[in-house]
């Protein structure tokens, strides 16, 4: 029998199933489905619009879990929701109240979940939680937590999400190994449980088991700081492909910092691409994330000193080192930037040769200006001076980029600040360009210096392009293409 030998009632409820994501292509089948569908096309474009991106805050989150409980067809097309929304004064008191009949339902729906059951988590400590959290006011640095219990109950519930957008006050949630405090078991727990069924689901039906993105959940700024670790929950899942964060932190220096850690000896993450802008990691902190990324081709990082002079000084020799150590025979595109540094660089690139399939670059001079770790000096507060019998590193002694740089190389910009403080040390990387091209570098398309006009001569010597960059309208920490980039993939930066 074919379809259209179908009786319309069984027809119509055919069409019915293949909301969300077959409808458009099977209305498509004859002219008889496209009119028998139009009312459903309709009402699938309806909703669409009104839940592809949903905004879920504090303040609609459980009417959010009550329309979901009511219309489970709902859940499926929510599938890039952000969950930060209009910030809430310092005295909100949690979101208006429902009435009794509604709040029996969401009562119902979260404690029904199958999640809390696998985790061991008993349903009327978790819906208690919930309650709690939801009428408390913030709990720190402005960070609103209120959410998070109610938040990890909605992606208990949304099988199609693409990407993820979490809110500041995710920073405050207690994902930490090992646990601080009491939430951290019930709420790692119903996420290791998410996670876990996410990665065994091969048909992916189950929540998560479709993210491939996370996007920033933080703003930009000094006092700005969520753990790296919050997020540790998502990069295990098999389908995440992209990370992109603002503020997170990866030091373990048992003051300023919070350190990353992944929480299983097995734990691998298939993410392709990791940008991080305005962040604070070591060389310890990045070593360990990308200790389980061998997938990685994408690594942007921009770097900021943090709450209480965190970094103060910064190590990119180190930092380099330790993502070559890993990473070296993945990465393709690779990006080093400096938003603020208080301190000074305490070791300084020396060489991208280990990156065999590099093909572009964007770097900032000043991950330069510090002594190599071959030198056996270091500056900073830890300063280490030079051996007797050698001399004390100077700018001058910085190598010619073109001799750090794998033969792959296509396309290399270097972001500077001429004349000062970056002249000299500018100066030194152009030395002997043109011949490294001639010699080595084959593949290399441009070196692209991005920089006040004054450069122009020491660029036109050495055979690199300039391009004339007038901070005055967006600020120097968007100085960098791929910070550009990122802000405009994410949807822009939330600046302090």
């Amino acid at each position: 029998m074919g379809l259209l030998d179908l009786p319309l009632e069984l027809l119509d409820q055919i069409i019915t199933l293949t909301l969300p994501s077959g409808i458009e292509n099977f209305a498509l089948a004859s002219k008889v489905v496209y009119t028998r569908a139009a009312s459903q096309i309709q009402r699938h474009n309806s909703l669409k619009r009104q839940w592809n991106h949903a905004i879920i805050t504090r303040e609609n989150s459980l009417q959010t879990l009550y329309d979901l409980s009511q219309e489970p067809l709902v859940a499926k097309y929510i599938t890039s929701p952000t969950l930060w929304g209009e910030e809430e004064p310092d005295d909100y008191g949690g979101p208006p109240p429902l009435d009794s009949a509604e709040s029996k339902v969401i009562e119902r729906t979260v404690k029904e979940s199958g999640y809390l059951q696998v985790a061991g988590v008993d349903a009327d400590d978790w819906f208690d939680k919930m309650e709690e959290r939801m009428h408390e006011t913030r709990v720190r640095d402005g960070h609103d937590g209120g959410l998070l219990y109610t938040a990890v109950s909605l992606l208990t519930q949304l099988p199609n999400l693409k990407s993820l957008a979490l809110w500041p006050g995710w920073a405050d949630a207690p994902l930490n190994n090992p646990p601080s405090h009491d939430d951290s078991n019930l709420l790692a727990a119903v996420l290791n449980a998410l996670v876990q069924r996410a990665n065994q689901d091969t048909t992916a039906l189950a929540p998560l088991a479709q993210l491939e993105v996370i996007l920033p959940f933080m703003r930009q700024g000094y006092d700005e700081r969520a753990g790296l670790q919050v997020l540790e929950p998502f990069l295990r899942l098999k389908s995440l492909r992209e990370l992109y964060a603002v503020s997170c932190l990866a030091v373990d220096d048992g003051y300023t910092g919070i350190p990353f850690q992944w929480t299983t000896a097995d734990s691998v993450s298939q993410l392709r691409r990791i940008e991080l802008a305005y962040c604070c990691l070591d060389a310890d902190g990045i070593s360990t994330l990308v200790s389980r990324t061998p997938c990685l081709e994408v690594f942007r990082y921009s770097h900021e000193t943090k709450w209480h002079g965190c970094q103060h000084d910064w190590n990119p020799g180190a930092f380099i080192e330790a993502l070559a150590r890993h990473c070296s025979e993945t990465i393709i595109d690779f990006s080093l930037t400096v938003d603020e540094l208080f301190g000074e660089i305490e070791n300084g690139a020396s060489t991208f040769l280990s990156f065999k399939r590099l093909l572009d670059l964007e770097v900032d001079v000043l991950i330069f200006r510090g002594p190599p770790l071959e030198s056996g000096q270091r500056r900073g507060e830890v300063a280490i001076g030079p051996a007797p019998g050698q001399r004390d590193w100077a700018e001058v002694d910085i190598p010619c980029v073109g001799s750090m740089l794998p033969p792959s190389i296509h396309r290399v910009t270097i972001n500077s600040d001429f004349p000062d403080p970056d002249k000299q040390a500018l100066e030194a990387l152009l030395k002997n360009l043109k011949q490294q091209r001639a010699e080595r570098l084959t593949s290399l398309e441009f070196i692209l210096v991005r920089d006040a006009e004054d450069a122009r001569p020491f660029c036109e010597r050495a055979g690199a392009e300039l391009e004339v960059f007038d901070a005055g309208s967006i600020g120097k920490t968007m100085r960098p293409a791929w910070k550009r980039a990122f802000a405009q993939r994410v949807g822009g930066i939330e600046f302090t």
